[in-house]
């Protein structure tokens, strides 16, 4: 399987991953960015998780791309770029389709995040020189996207918003009340709204089916259907995002309606963007105990769950790159995450 088909893979994973893994250890950009193939990574084997968001759905990358209306004619000139870059099997190896296809996915969400404000070339050319590209080779790549591949791509197509029957109950089965719960809880339990108009510019491109609910007039919980089919359609990374920024009182509030009723905070600990990231930004998380959660999570035939969940604040929001600004102790989003945040070897805690 080609490495960037790989990539796409993880692209599609990327909400499972910080979920269970958790994101602050986090210090190297994530695989789900465009990025040049540093040598020692070449044909390397994927996981077994990664396997499992491509199997038996061939067609999914020539779907994406059919959808964003990239034919295999600028897939080629892209995957030249790439040749030429060092973003496939090395600089001047030539790449077939399936390699530039994958490539082409990835990119594709470069363009939209940029389109909708959530990233900047600025960011993506750096984000691709922490990942083995030198400046020269970022630069080649982005001016080709801005000026010849991003123009032809169309933005994403969001579904359209299904009928509900509102009124469900505040706790699921095993006492969830949001984090960890089902698609068909949400449904019963909250009004759905455009992910488009309410979570893009905030949350970026989703790794799968994007949903939107409406928590309160000030208030939406911005969150991806994870593809892999062991997680049933269970919601197990949500961002919750306010109109305005709010205090921290409120934040923990909106947590913890989020969180099963066991949920106890443990003490805050203050992260910093990663030294990749051309961002200067900080955030603050808080890890909170839950027995429930692990049960939620044991449910969904996860290996080792812990009975831990952990919520990032940001002032002003996240992006791929970092923190966008300083924390403040003001709240605009929230990024909640089954599993525990824990420091780098380190000992920074990582945006």
């Amino acid at each position: 399987m080609s490495r960037y088909r790989r990539a796409a893979g993880t692209a599609l994973l990327v909400v499972v991953a910080l979920a269970v893994g958790g994101c602050g250890s986090d210090t190297e950009p994530s695989a789900t960015r465009s990025s040049a193939a540093p040598e020692e990574e070449q044909g390397s084997d994927h996981t077994p998780a990664e396997a499992e968001a491509v199997e038996g759905d061939d067609t999914s990358i020539e779907d994406a791309l059919a959808a964003a209306d990239v034919d295999d004619a600028l897939v080629n000139r892209l995957g030249e770029i790439g040749d030429a870059n060092n973003y496939g099997l090395g600089v001047g190896v030539e790449t077939g389709i399936e390699d530039r296809r994958g490539l082409a996915v990835v990119q594709v969400d470069a363009c939209r995040n940029v389109a909708v404000g959530y990233r900047t070339w600025r960011g993506i050319r750096y984000a691709d020189e922490a990942n083995g590209a030198t400046e020269e080779q970022a630069a080649a790549m982005a001016d080709f996207l801005r000026t010849e591949f991003c123009p032809h791509v169309s933005p994403l197509k969001e579904a359209s918003l299904p009928q509900q029957t509102l009124g469900g109950v505040s706790e699921d089965d095993l006492g969830g009340r949001g984090l960890a719960s089902s698609l068909t809880w949400w449904d019963g339990r909250y009004p759905r709204v455009s992910w488009s108009k309410a979570c893009a510019a905030q949350t970026g491109m989703p790794g799968g089916d994007p949903v939107a609910y409406r928590l309160s007039k000030d208030e939406v919980v911005c969150a991806t259907v994870p593809p892999a089919a062991s997680l049933k359609k269970h919601l197990i990374s949500v961002d919750v995002v306010f109109s305005s920024p709010v205090d921290e009182d409120r934040a923990r509030q909106a947590t913890l309606a989020l969180l099963p009723s066991d949920a106890s905070a443990t003490e805050p600990t203050e992260g910093t963007n990663p030294d990749w990231s051309y961002l200067g930004g900080g955030c603050l998380n808080i890890n909170f105990r839950t027995a429930t959660m692990k049960e939620l999570m044991d449910r969904l035939e996860q290996d080792d769950p812990e009975p831990w969940a952990s919520a990032l604040y940001y002032t002003d929001g996240a992006t791929e790159d970092g923190a966008v600004g300083d924390y403040t102790g003001k709240v605009k989003q929230i990024s909640l995450s089954t599993g525990a945040n824990e420091p780098a070897a380190s000992g920074e805690l990582a945006c």
